[in-house]
């Protein structure tokens, strides 16, 4: 065996360790190492060959304070100083502090959490506790959503082209479509009629499948991330609610993406006054800067687990360093006004966007909630076919949306173009200054040539 600490890194030996020794993400095994980071700050990183890279995706909508916050740095190194980690049947401060803050800022009686290492676990966890509080299976779930690859989480992501794969589990899952006005499935007029169609399609699956006695939960995404940043109209998260009220079935709000002042609020589902059950939080919670998750219930579900045994956990549950992270990511959001700042900011993004919308014949349409703004290419405006396929990235071939994102990488930045289908994601993170918007939309106005290329 060769010296384990002896190992060549030279940028030849690690573009070889890349290709030949890791799977990449949702792709196609690459032969040629992606750009290496070396360092980042503020909105910005920096690769090995020296470019300076704006980055307007957040590093897929996950680092909300930006890189490399001084303060969160120092939360770390302190808490790494005295205690890097311990199993969860002990408790610590940061862990403490978090569940406290997390009750402080989550809406309603949300009061309880689990402390997980990222998003799907988080899902995977409010799925588990809906079976076991409900002692019922089946869980609706839309189309177009993603809720993370672990397999239950994966399961619940109807109609997104990266499950096709998957062998289906953890739960008895029943699909509905949601309400998406661009392209309404039921024909509306209206983003009203939208709303109402698709609620009253929600309630036939709902006593079809056996209402109350056999549903325990409803899960979606308030906003909708990876699939198209797809706003619901006004109506549709309320009368949601309310069927969940009318049927006792938990609502549960998939916060992972637009958590921690994405939208312009707290959380996205502030924007229409509801409570869900269960919300489900990672990526904004600490910026990301140290993996971390959480799934937090109302009150009395929280409270039945008092008497009853609650069959979930993990090794890593409430880590030391990553709660340390959150607990001074989440004062920094209250500190700096960031979540007003997003409302602000993203307003002035949105405006911006719709201006390229002007240019650009392959923008269908704009739309999103605070710095969540989501550009949906098109070939054809009148048709509005879509210039990606729902399986395009899972196919080999050219691929314009990607193409795009290649451009824009030329140019000295990133935007979110690698998900499936056919939205580019604009979700900078909330420290995004004036200036820093006008940059990335002047590189936008160059790299959406490319799919301009290929309307009809």
């Amino acid at each position: 065996m060769q010296n384990l600490r002896n190992l060549p890194d030279t940028p030849e030996s690690l573009d070889q360790y890349e290709v030949e020794h890791l799977f990449h993400s949702w792709s196609f095994q690459p032969e040629k190492a992606p750009a290496r980071v070396v360092s980042a700050k503020g909105a910005r990183f920096t690769t090995e060959d020296g470019r300076e890279i704006l980055d307007f995706s957040s590093c897929f909508v996950s680092h909300n304070l930006g890189h490399q916050d001084p303060r969160v740095v120092d939360a770390i190194r302190r808490q790494a100083n005295t205690l890097t980690s311990i199993a969860p049947v002990f408790s610590t401060r940061p862990r403490a502090m978090l569940a406290r803050l997390l009750a402080e800022v989550t809406p309603g009686d949300l009061s309880r959490s689990f402390l997980t290492l990222g998003g799907a676990e988080a899902n995977e966890a409010a799925i588990k506790i809906a079976h076991q509080y409900t002692g019922r299976r089946k869980i609706i779930t839309q189309y177009q959503s993603y809720h993370g690859g672990t397999t239950a989480a994966m399961s619940a992501s109807a109609g997104d082209a990266r499950n096709w794969a998957q062998t289906q589990g953890g739960a008895e899952f029943v699909r509905v479509p949601q309400p998406y006005p661009y392209r309404c499935m039921f024909h509306s007029a209206t983003p009203e009629e939208c709303a109402e169609r698709h609620l009253d399609y929600l309630e036939r699956v709902i006593t079809w499948e056996g209402g109350g006695d056999q549903i325990a939960a409803m899960i979606l995404e308030p906003v909708t991330g990876a699939n198209g940043i797809l706003v619901p109209p006004d109506a549709y998260l309320p009368g949601v609610r309310a069927l969940c009220d009318r049927y006792g079935i938990l609502l549960i709000a998939d916060e992972v993406m637009t958590g921690f002042g994405r939208t312009g609020a707290w959380f996205a589902v502030n924007h229409w006054n509801i409570v869900p059950d269960i919300i489900t939080l990672a990526k904004g919670i600490n910026g990301a800067y140290v993996p971390l998750g959480a799934c937090v219930v109302r009150k009395p579900i929280g409270d039945f687990f008092k008497e009853h045994f609650f069959s979930h956990g993990a090794t890593y549950a409430g880590h030391a360093l990553g709660c340390a992270a959150a607990v001074e990511a989440i004062a920094c959001y209250q500190d700096d006004g960031l979540i007003e700042r997003a409302a602000e900011m993203g307003s002035y993004l949105m405006t911006r966007a719709q201006e390229l919308q002007e240019r650009h014949p392959c923008i269908g349409e704009v739309r999103g909630k605070g710095l969540f703004v989501g550009l949906e290419l098109v070939k054809n405006r009148e048709t509005k076919e879509p210039m990606v396929p729902i399986g395009g990235k899972t196919k080999p071939g050219g691929n314009p949306k990607l193409a795009v994102g290649r451009k824009l990488f030329e140019l000295g930045m990133i935007a979110m173009a690698a998900n499936p289908g056919t939205v580019l994601a604009l979700a900078p993170p909330l420290i995004i200054t004036r200036d820093e918007i006008d940059e990335g939309i002047k590189k936008l106005d160059i790299a959406l040539a490319e799919a301009d290329a290929f309307c009809e």
